[in-house]
């Protein structure tokens, strides 16, 4: 304690110093004539004044060069595909109850183990495709899944050929970009070692919006895409063995026309990215 009261009392010490340095600006002692002389100068401090053309500095600065705003839409619709069946079983084919029971008890395995593997994603879309509710899964901005879409191969490369169109319609003077299907092509998430893979592999659509402005040379702006994909099990998807039974409780035994059973489902993941082109 007695050490930091000295301390303080010698911040005092040097606060006072200051505060009495700066309350003396003129050497002491009787010097009237002096206080007048010296007051004349403070007042052509008033050249300081003249400092006004560091204001006029700023048309030195180089002006920032902005161009008319843009605009981007296209859309990829997602069609009917394998994914969405719901009926296709071979005729005459009937759910066999111990079957159904089964392969439920194998897909909600399959999802056990997909968490524990740190597939979260690919674990809670084959739950809610057993559950057989059929409603819509979005992952949004911000999301684990979002992040990693982004940063996957597969999105980098559609990003690319997408900002490549973009950038010749704005080159050809167009400020309203529109894309079509043709021209936004979809995702193939490929790597076995991602929850990407396990949750959506192939998507099937695509869409995109954005907007932005030209400035100094470039056009510059934000990208928002959104992948879309249908959760199911076409005939040819065997995904290491679990996908025909996954699918015969899609189909066979398939829900809503049987309880209990399983059901394709849309999904979609968002993703934004900066958009850059030279003019």
């Amino acid at each position: 304690m007695a050490r930091t009261a000295a301390a303080v009392a010698a911040l005092c010490a040097v606060a006072a110093l200051s505060v009495a340095c700066s309350a003396t600006p003129t050497p002491t002692g009787p010097a009237p004539i002096t206080t007048t002389a010296s007051a004349t100068p403070t007042a052509s401090a008033t050249p300081t004044a003249s400092a006004s053309p560091t204001a006029s500095a700023s048309p030195t600065a180089p002006p920032t060069a902005v161009g008319p705003a843009f605009t981007v839409t296209g859309d990829n619709p997602v069609t009917p595909n394998g994914s969405q069946d719901r009926y296709a079983a071979a005729p005459g084919a009937t759910c066999d109850s111990a079957q159904l029971k089964a392969d439920q008890s194998l897909g909600g395995g399959i999802a056990d183990g997909f968490s524990f593997e740190g597939f979260p994603a690919a674990s809670d879309l084959l739950e809610h495709f057993l559950t057989g509710t059929g409603t819509e899964i979005d992952y949004g901005l911000g999301s684990t899944i979002s992040k990693q879409a982004q940063a996957s191969a597969g999105f980098q490369t559609v990003n690319g050929i997408v900002q490549g169109e973009i950038a010749l319609q704005l080159k050809a003077g167009d400020t309203r970009v529109r894309l079509s299907a043709a021209q936004l092509p979809t995702v193939l998430f490929a790597s076995k070692a991602s929850d990407l893979y396990w949750g959506f592999r192939g998507t099937q659509g695509l869409a995109v919006s954005g907007s932005g402005r030209r400035e100094n040379g470039r056009y510059v702006g934000t990208l928002t895409y959104i992948i879309r994909d249908s959760y199911g099990f076409p005939a040819d998807d065997t995904l290491d063995g679990f996908g025909p039974p996954m699918r015969y409780l899609q189909t066979v035994c398939g829900a809503p026309q049987h309880a209990g059973g399983a059901r394709w489902f849309p999904d979609t993941i968002t993703v934004r990215v900066p958009f850059n082109a030279a003019v």
